[in-house]
């Protein structure tokens, strides 16, 4: 009887020490994940006011609110994540304050896209939790494009320039699954100064900027 007794209490212990592995597997497995994911956004921009300099003195030149889409892949590290993604910012130029003060509509033409090629850096800041606030800035190349344009009496010529992009992020992330989040965000994208001359003059251009609002989602893999 006593060997049995001994028998039946070792052969309990490895059995209780078995079903706790085992109840520990599906918390790690479900815990387990590459870090990669994809991620797409979509919103609106309002380009700022661009001051242009020349010969012939200094004008201010306005452009009206256009759409904004985004789109790439990235790596989460936990609290930080790295982005590379192509981002696109369409516009229409509006008028402009002439070197001599007065304000004058452009007529026709002027659609303004800007392509842009990021890798951007994100600090989520309570990373633990199930929503986070997060901040990002991003540096690469920016491709910007304006198709001719005139006003009554006088017609311009475009732009098409090779810039220096960089961008600035603020937003919230809300987790809709394990790996997966929908987020909103505020964004100021920008590039370097550059020069034009639009068949009448040259003049030096200030960055070509403009602050957003986009609506996004990101899915693991």
């Amino acid at each position: 009887m006593l060997v049995a007794l001994t028998v039946t209490a070792t052969n309990g212990v490895p059995s209780a020490y078995a079903q706790d592995d085992l109840g520990d597997q599906p918390a790690q497995i479900a815990g387990d994940t590459s870090g990669f994911y994809v991620t797409g956004a979509a919103g609106a921009n309002w380009p700022t006011m661009r001051t242009n300099s020349g010969d012939l003195g200094t004008f201010e030149e306005f452009s009206n609110p256009g759409i904004a889409l985004e789109l790439g892949a990235g790596y989460d590290f936990g609290a930080i994540r790295l982005e590379a993604t192509y981002a696109l910012d369409t516009s229409y130029l509006k008028g402009y304050n002439s070197v001599d003060g007065i304000y004058f509509d452009y007529s026709s033409g002027g659609r303004t896209q800007m392509n842009s090629a990021f890798l951007s850096g994100y600090w989520d800041l309570l990373a633990s939790k199930s929503w986070s606030p997060y901040l990002g800035a991003g540096i690469g190349y920016s491709h910007l494009y304006v198709q001719p344009f005139a006003e009554p009496g006088r017609s311009y010529a475009g732009v098409s320039q090779s810039l220096l992009g960089y961008q600035f992020k603020a937003g919230v992330s809300v987790d809709i699954g394990a790996d997966d989040a929908l987020f909103a965000e505020a964004v100021y994208r920008g590039t370097s100064r550059f020069s034009t001359n639009d068949g009448f003059a040259t003049w030096n251009n200030g960055s070509f900027g403009s602050w957003g609002g986009q609506l996004g989602v990101r899915i693991g893999l």
